[in-house]
């Protein structure tokens, strides 16, 4: 049986092809919206559909998640399926069972709503930090991991993860903790 050459650096493993083919790879996301008062309806080019409001105190009917939260969701999305990739290709292979997230995002509420609009802005309305806590559950048939694993697990899923990246880039601070379940 013929195995495709691999690239193997920083303790993961990817055949060279998927290499070749991933970094020639231009990814691109479309989607439209429309909204009334604080409600939005977003459709996405692959046929999915989000709703986004915002709370009754803020105008909103407090009906579906807040954009913000919807940044917070895509995060937690990207981390989980850019961690299983980085799982499976790390060497020795990392045995990851499920992982769950529990994080917070902190903004300063006052800019959105500041008014008069023609005067600058109290403070920023960026979401700043991402704090909590991400549990990683070793696969039932595996054997022991260690917590320096999971660290590098960490550290190879936020340098890959494009959200993570994104929101990294604009300057929201990241304390977030993996810990293995168990420990």
């Amino acid at each position: 049986r013929d195995v495709a050459p691999v690239h193997q650096e920083g303790g993961l493993r990817v055949p060279l092809s998927r290499t070749d083919e991933a970094l020639q790879q231009q990814y691109e996301y479309g989607c439209t919206g429309s909204g009334l008062g604080a409600r939005a309806t977003v459709s996405f080019v692959t046929g999915h559909e989000v709703k986004t409001d915002l709370p009754s105190k803020l105008g909103g009917k407090d009906e579906h998640p807040q954009p913000v939260e919807l940044v917070l969701a895509g995060l937690i999305g990207c981390e989980v399926s850019t961690a299983s990739f980085v799982a499976r290709h790390m060497v020795p292979r990392f045995p990851l069972g499920s992982i769950a997230f529990d994080y917070r995002a902190s903004r300063d509420g006052s800019a959105p709503v500041s008014l008069p609009l023609d005067v600058e802005l109290p403070a920023s309305p960026v979401i700043r930090t991402v704090t909590g806590t991400v549990t990683v559950t070793v696969a039932p048939s595996a054997g022991e991991e260690t917590q320096d694993r999971v660290d590098e697990l960490k550290r190879h899923t936020g340098a890959r993860c494009p959200v993570h990246r994104t929101l990294a880039a604009a300057g929201v601070k990241f304390e977030t903790e993996w810990k293995l379940q168990g420990r």
